[in-house]
C-alpha cells in the first residue's frame, strides 16, 4: 500500500527556565502517514534530537499533526540530568509574516507536566525545495 512519508530537520535553540542560557538544539523526524485517509489525525514518528553543547544525540518519538493553521509537533526524549521530557508546540501560519510563519516553530519543554523551558526551531532548507526534499511516496507493509 502507498502512503506519504515526511522527513524534516528543524534547528534552533533550547533554553531551560533554571539556567536562562540558550543552547543549540535540532531535531530530525520521519513521519509515515499511516492514517493516510485522515492525514489531519496525529501521526506517529521516530527521529533524533541533537544538543551539540552536551555532545548528545538521542532518539525521539512522538506525534506530528497537520492542522489548517500550521502543523503541531509533540516530541518525547530523555534529557540528561532531567529525565523524560516532552516538547510540544505548533507553527502558526500568518499571511503578514508568511516566510517566518512557514519555517519557525515555538515549543514548550515539559517535565512531569510542568513547563521547564522553551525551544524555538526553524526549517532552514529552501521552502521551494521542501516538497522535493522532505516528501516521498512510499510503500509500507500492512498486517
Amino acid at each position: 500500500m502507498l502512503t506519504l512519508k515526511l522527513q524534516e530537520t528543524m534547528k534552533g535553540w533550547l533554553e531551560l527556565n533554571e539556567s536562562h542560557r540558550k543552547e543549540a538544539f535540532a531535531f530530525t523526524i520521519e513521519v509515515t502517514f499511516m492514517r493516510r485517509l485522515r492525514p489531519w489525525k496525529p501521526q506517529p514518528f521516530v527521529g533524533s534530537v541533537t544538543l551539540p553543547a552536551r555532545n548528545l544525540t538521542t532518539e525521539t518519538h512522538g506525534y506530528f499533526t497537520l492542522k489548517p493553521m500550521g502543523p503541531r509537533y509533540e516530541l518525547r526524549f530523555d534529557l540528561p540530568g532531567i529525565g523524560a521530557v516532552q516538547a510540544s508546540g505548533e507553527k502558526s501560519y500568518d499571511l503578514m509574516n508568511l516566510k517566518d510563519s512557514l519555517t519557525m516553530c515555538p515549543l514548550t519543554l515539559f517535565h512531569n507536566g510542568s513547563a521547564i523551558g522553551y525551544i524555538e526551531v526553524a526549517y532552514e532548507d529552501s521552502l521551494l525545495a521542501f516538497p522535493l526534499k522532505a516528501l516521498r511516496v512510499t510503500k509500507y507493509a500492512t498486517i
